[in-house]
This record gives C-alpha cells, structure tokens and sequence, in this order.
C-alpha cells in the first residue's frame, strides 16, 4: 500500500498481529530491532518489563 505506521503498543500480543518489524528503543536508543517474528519473549523481558 505505500504506507508506513508507527504503533506504539504495550501488549506484544496486538503487536505481533499488526505489525512486520519491531524496534525498541530505551532512553532514545534503539537497542532491539528486526521482523516481528525475531521479536522473542525473552528479548521483551530483557528490554520491555519494569
């Protein structure tokens, strides 16, 4: 479609049905990044948990 978006969301679940890539950023950094699919629940725990 020529069309980008960017999806800020806290539920990895939502995320994982919209979306095609992920970044994640900490402090204005990116630290992770890649196709949705490499998006691993150990690498959210790493990065995305208080």
């Amino acid at each position: 479609m020529g069309m980008n978006l960017i999806l800020t969301e806290q539920h990895i679940k939502i995320a994982r049905k919209l979306a095609n890539l992920f970044i994640i950023m900490d402090i204005g950094r990116v630290v992770a990044h890649g196709p949705i699919d490499e998006l691993t629940e150990e690498l959210a725990h790493k990065h995305l948990t208080i």
